[in-house]
């Protein structure tokens, strides 16, 4: 358990937003939710675009953001994940975050308002996508995928390594992470999407579901770009 020095501001502040959340909940969004799988400590069941809404109000803030996030509430979390001021979060902290990760859903709200907003995004992918750890590999290629040119070419051969490793697996966030990943380095140029396209061709016949679906998108991403 996280304790904070009292602060009656911020303690109105959350008891306020608890309020938005608890009026706008929908508890049968919530429960499909709970039946297809997906798990929070409590979820009010609240969409995106209302939870975006409610946080337009409140300025970004450090101390508010972690507070929220130690809430562990699903919408309190993604409120976090916008509220939280870039040049006051830390490696350490995006660490012990992605620790605690095991839904898609947080995963994808970190990576596009927060992880790839970093200074020091590059390295934090890098750094995921060669962990032990499935959630956090899958964290890697999703961040990875928003910031896919600020990569250099060693740390980009890097992660396309480690993708061709990782692509035998039957966990399915990893396998989509890493065809986004993929798909949006093909964006580059034409040589660099014939070069994935090679990377990856004997993936069209492989008997694995992982790798089938990677190929599929990569080169659905090619067809539509129209680069080939």
């Amino acid at each position: 358990m996280k304790y904070y020095i009292a602060n009656p501001d911020l303690d109105l502040q959350i008891a306020e937003i608890r309020r938005k959340l608890h009026l706008s909940m929908n508890g049968i969004v919530s429960d499909q939710m709970f039946q297809n799988g997906i798990f929070y400590k409590k979820n009010y069941g609240v969409d995106i675009p209302r939870i975006k809404e409610i946080t337009k109000s409140y300025i970004p803030n450090h101390d508010l953001a972690q507070r929220l996030w130690n809430l562990q509430i699903r919408e309190t979390m993604i409120m976090a994940t916008l509220l939280e001021p870039i040049e006051k979060f830390s490696e350490e902290m995006a660490q012990n975050w992605v620790k605690t990760f095991n839904q898609i859903e947080i995963v994808e709200q970190a990576g596009m308002n927060l992880f790839s907003r970093l200074p020091f995004a590059a390295a934090l992918s890098i750094k995921w996508v060669n962990s032990p750890e499935v959630w956090i590999q899958i964290s890697g290629y999703i961040v990875a995928a928003r910031i896919v040119v600020t990569f250099n070419q060693v740390e980009t051969t890097e992660l396309i390594h480690r993708a061709m490793l990782l692509s035998e697996t039957n966990e399915l966030h990893l396998y989509k992470a890493i065809a986004l990943y993929l798909s949006r380095y093909c964006r580059k140029d034409k040589e660099t999407a014939t070069y994935i396209l090679k990377e990856i061709e004997l993936f069209s016949q492989s008997s694995l579901i992982s790798q089938q679906y990677i190929y599929n998108e990569v080169q659905q991403e090619i067809l539509f770009l129209n680069i080939l």
